[in-house]
């Protein structure tokens, strides 16, 4: 009989049997390794100094020039310097380029130029601006067409020019208004006698016209009293009641007139071709 002695083993029995969560944990991480290295960029031993540079210039960039020192300070002509050219009138200005004045002539030059190029005459510009506007034609204004009450203007457009306007015509009274003028003249000279005094042209009604006058109207009064006593009592229908409207208002009206002319004895009549007051 023979027995085995097992010393050293790595038995667990917590890994024998394995979730479907682990299992997939496990599948992940062997594809992680079997991928390849991720990419290192060459400029990232310089990217802890550009920290430094954002943080301290913010997005203004790195100096270019290195800032001095604060506990030295700075002393007369240790910078750049920077001096301007300046050019002196009389001494450089050929240097600068300054063009040159031409020379002052003399007066025996002034008297030879002026000998072949004599001055101008005077010249009255008043009076030739005068004379020049005399000859020039008026400036016609633009056409325009008003649209509304409020003067508001357009353009016209060629071809809708007032012609009328320009016609022989334009401005005068027509034929027909003449004739009618004419004819008046004619009926106001008829109307004068033979001696050339104008006819009157109010008449005096007599006494017995004014005595016929009243006994009419008392007679159209009586008859339209008859009719409105003869109207039945009950008015119940719209016929009635403006019958008896209208028989009322005549009724009133001839007692005015008959008023009017008891009142007034002396009456004249104006009388008209068409119409007699």
């Amino acid at each position: 009989m023979s027995v085995i002695l097992i010393t050293k083993h790595d038995e667990n029995i917590y890994n024998i049997v394995t979730t479907e969560h682990e299992e997939k944990i496990k599948n992940e991480i062997k594809t992680l390794r079997s991928r390849p290295p991720a990419y290192k960029s060459n400029f990232g031993k310089y990217r802890h100094d550009f920290k430094k540079c954002i943080l301290a210039h913010a997005t203004m960039g790195v100096p270019e020039e290195e800032p001095p020192d604060p506990t030295k300070f700075l002393r007369k002509r240790t910078g750049k310097q920077v001096t301007a050219k300046i050019c002196h009138p009389k001494f450089e200005r050929d240097a600068c380029n300054v063009p040159k004045r031409a020379p002052v002539p003399t007066l025996e030059q002034c008297k030879a130029e002026l000998a072949h190029h004599p001055p101008a005459q005077s010249k009255n510009f008043v009076a030739e601006n005068v004379k020049e506007m005399k000859k020039m034609k008026p400036k016609e204004p633009v056409p325009k067409l008003v649209v509304d009450h409020l003067g508001t203007t357009k353009p016209l457009r060629p071809g809708f020019e007032p012609v009328f306007i320009r016609s022989s015509v334009f401005g005068k009274a027509p034929r027909y208004l003449l004739n009618i003028i004419n004819s008046n003249k004619k009926k106001y000279l008829s109307r004068k006698d033979e001696d050339g005094i104008q006819k009157s042209k109010c008449r005096y009604i007599t006494r017995e016209e004014r005595a016929q006058l009243l006994d009419g109207l008392k007679q159209n009064w009586e008859e339209l009293q008859k009719q409105y006593q003869g109207l039945p009592i009950l008015t119940d229908t719209i016929p009635k009641m403006v019958r008896k409207d209208r028989i009322e208002s005549n009724l009133k009206q001839i007692e005015k007139d008959i008023q009017l002319i008891e009142r007034h004895p002396y009456i004249y009549v104006y009388e008209d071709e068409n119409k007699v007051s």
